[in-house]
Formats: structure tokens, C-alpha cells, sequence
């Protein structure tokens, strides 16, 4: 049973690469070597020393990382503030804490990146009950030291904890000192990250469901294992989460509900016909709903479908539907428009649910409410040529 969490920081808990990859390129620039964003690939998750220095030995040019050190990290600080938290880091946090899993943070950085990378999404050291930074150790990541270290520091088997990680070398790592190993699709394909010997590939931590017990969580990963396929919907490929903890008959109730409060705030001065939707997202089963809000030059208006889908990319990124309420004051109850389905082909599948409900049935009394695929709604979807899977 997994009883602790050894988080990688640099791609699991912000998305650092961009940044010590512009703070690298400015430093080789200081000392004459035009380094290209291709060339520090293969040194991703090794450390920041071996980061930097494997670039400049790849140029010929010896570079003193103890001195170099500090104008890296002066660019490193200039850039880093602008960076947010991964998606789904506090909330992951705050339930493994609550569920009484003992958390490391585990770095191939230096202590004081980390501190700035910590800074820079409102965490801090004292969040995790152990910090095992790379100046700690003498051999970093493929090695299992890092690993290796941070479980004993916490009282812990190495096989009583999973690590969660972004890069090749620190999935290497973690399975080299005996650890689960959950990779999130950040940096690496998943076929690379599968290859590596990850035991679990997710696209980001926002992907795990809620958890209050060591027993929940354990339960959902276990949900999780061998998930190295994404499928397809409309013109992206999503890892898909795990059966909804609340089942699905109440995550329909839940999201039915959501449009039907949705549609009661829809500006539709021009119409005064008031639509409500929400869509569940299949890689994190979360819901996000719309209204539609009309314009008076009419072509500007946004329907209520559009509005929950723009919502749901607002939070995740990429997603896939993997169904849609409409909640409409119709008998029986409208289906959405020629342009909102457009906009719903890229993202859901052709079985992808869409429930039609009229208010009276959205209230709980008796009403419409009608279930389609997506496919039967819009038998031939465009996807641009270079999109389809």
C-alpha cells in the first residue's frame, strides 16, 4: 500500500523547463555559445548542473558550475514569477494531507531553485514533511539515490511510496529504488514515459479524482494502472480518468442540475429564450457549465453549449466531453445548433452522451428528457485533415 508521495518538482509542480531553458540559453549567451532549445533534451530531469554543463561540453566550452550558479539562477528568478502552479498541485496536495500520506518533495535542483520554484506557486518547504534537493546527493537522476533518500527520510519503504514524475530519467529513478511510479504527460509522450517503466501515465494531477483516506487513494490508483492509451476524441487524443467516485447516474443528476442553474442566469434580451449546459470532462470528471449570452449585433451571440466547452478549455486545456446536458425551455427540449455541434466535434467522441432535458424534467417534475449520441446528432464531422487521429 502506498503510504507516501515523493514529488519530482521541475514539470510536476510547475512547469519549469521553459524557464531554465531561457535562463541556460541567456547564460551560454553571456559566454559566447548560441545554444539551441534541441540541445538540452537529453539532460531534462538530470539536474541543473549536469543541465547546463552538458550543453556547454557539447560546444567545447568547460563551465564552472559553482560560479556559474548564481547569474543562472539570477535569470532563472527573473522568469520564474510569471509561472503558475501545474494544474491540479493544491488540490492534490490538500488531499493527501488530509488523508494522512506523508509527502516529499524530491529534486534533481539545487535548494535554492527550489525555493524559488516554490515561491512562485505558493507553496514552501515546511508543505512537505521531507525536502531532498540535488546538492544533497552525490549521483542524481537516472540514479535512485534522490529517491532512495527521501523514503528513509520519512520512515518509509521505498515500496510504500509512489513518485511522481514528468521526465525519462526520473521515472528511471524512481523505479531504480523500488518505488510505483506515476508519470504525468507534461514533458514525454506516453509511449516514451511507458517505455521508461512508469506505472501509471496521467496528463496532469488534476487527472486524480478526490481523496480522503489512504484507502481512497490507493483505490483510485489502483483505477489507474496500465493507463499508457489515450483516446480519441474529435480531433485530440485524452487520457481518460477513472470511473466518477460518484457514479455515474449521480454525476448526470449533478450535471443536469448545473445547466438548469446555468441557464437561469443566460442574457437573452433579444430571444428571452434561456438555454443552460454542462459538459463532464472525461480526463478529470469534473463538470463546467454555460448559459448563452446574446448580442445585439446577432452574430457575436454565444450559446450556452459553446460557453460550458470554452469554460471546460478555460480549466484544462485540452479536454474531452464525455457528455453534454442542454437544458432548454423547448418540449420536446432543443438540440444544440449546427455551429455548436462544429465546435463539440473536435472534442467528443461519436458515442459521446448528450442529454436533452426540458426545464420541468431539470426541476424534478415531469418533463423531457431526451439521450443521443454524438454521432446521431452530427453523423460526419469536420476535422481538419492534419487533426484526424
Amino acid at each position: 500500500m502506498i503510504r507516501g508521495i515523493l514529488f519530482d518538482m521541475d514539470g510536476v509542480l510547475i512547469d519549469s523547463e521553459p524557464v531554465i531553458l531561457q535562463a541556460a540559453i541567456a547564460y551560454l549567451a553571456d559566454i559566447g555559445v548560441t545554444a539551441r532549445p534541441e540541445d538540452f533534451i537529453p539532460f531534462i530531469g538530470t539536474g541543473d548542473k549536469r543541465y547546463l554543463c552538458g550543453v556547454g561540453e557539447k560546444y567545447g566550452v568547460s563551465i564552472d558550475f559553482e560560479q556559474a550558479k548564481h547569474s543562472l539562477f539570477d535569470y532563472y528568478r527573473r522568469f520564474a514569477n510569471d509561472r503558475g502552479p501545474m494544474p491540479g498541485v493544491h488540490r492534490f496536495i490538500a488531499n493527501a494531507r488530509k488523508a494522512g500520506l506523508k509527502l516529499a518533495l524530491a529534486t534533481s535542483a539545487l535548494r535554492m531553485k527550489a525555493a524559488i520554484n516554490l515561491q512562485a506557486i505558493g507553496l514552501g518547504f515546511e508543505d512537505f514533511d521531507t525536502v531532498v534537493t540535488g546538492d544533497l546527493v552525490k549521483r542524481t537522476k537516472p540514479n535512485p539515490d534522490i529517491y532512495q533518500l527521501s523514503a528513509l527520510s520519512m520512515g518509509l519503504a521505498t515500496d510504500e511510496c509512489l513518485v511522481v514524475e514528468d521526465a525519462l530519467n526520473g521515472v528511471q529513478a524512481g523505479k531504480a529504488a523500488g518505488c510505483s511510479v506515476c508519470a504525468l504527460q507534461s514533458s514525454f509522450t506516453v509511449s516514451e514515459l511507458a517505455e521508461a517503466g512508469a506505472d501509471y501515465i496521467l496528463t496532469s494531477l488534476d487527472a486524480f479524482e478526490d481523496f480522503s483516506t489512504i484507502g481512497q487513494f490507493n483505490a483510485l490508483l489502483a483505477s489507474y494502472h496500465g493507463s499508457d492509451e489515450r483516446t480519441v476524441y474529435g480531433a485530440n487524443k485524452i487520457l481518460e480518468a477513472g470511473q466518477a467516485m460518484m457514479g455515474e447516474k449521480a454525476l448526470l443528476e449533478f450535471c443536469i442540475e448545473q445547466a438548469a442553474k446555468a441557464r437561469k442566469n443566460a442574457y437573452a434580451p433579444y430571444s428571452h429564450y434561456k438555454v443552460g449546459a454542462a459538459v463532464v470532462s472525461a480526463k478529470t470528471n469534473r463538470v463546467y457549465s454555460g448559459c448563452n449570452v446574446e448580442n445585439s449585433s446577432y452574430g457575436a451571440t454565444i450559446c450556452a453549449e459553446r460557453n460550458a466547452i470554452l469554460n471546460a478549455v478555460a480549466n484544462e486545456g485540452v479536454v474531452g466531453i464525455k457528455l453534454l446536458v442542454v437544458v432548454s425551455q423547448d418540449a420536446p427540449p432543443a438540440p444544440p445548433c449546427a455551429q455548436c455541434l462544429q465546435v463539440l466535434a473536435e472534442f467528443s467522441k461519436p458515442e459521446t452522451e448528450i442529454h436533452l432535458v426540458d426545464v420541468h424534467c431539470a426541476e424534478g417534475r415531469e418533463g423531457a428528457h431526451s439521450i443521443y449520441t454524438f454521432s446521431e446528432l452530427l453523423p460526419h464531422p469536420f476535422i481538419f485533415p492534419s487533426m484526424r487521429s
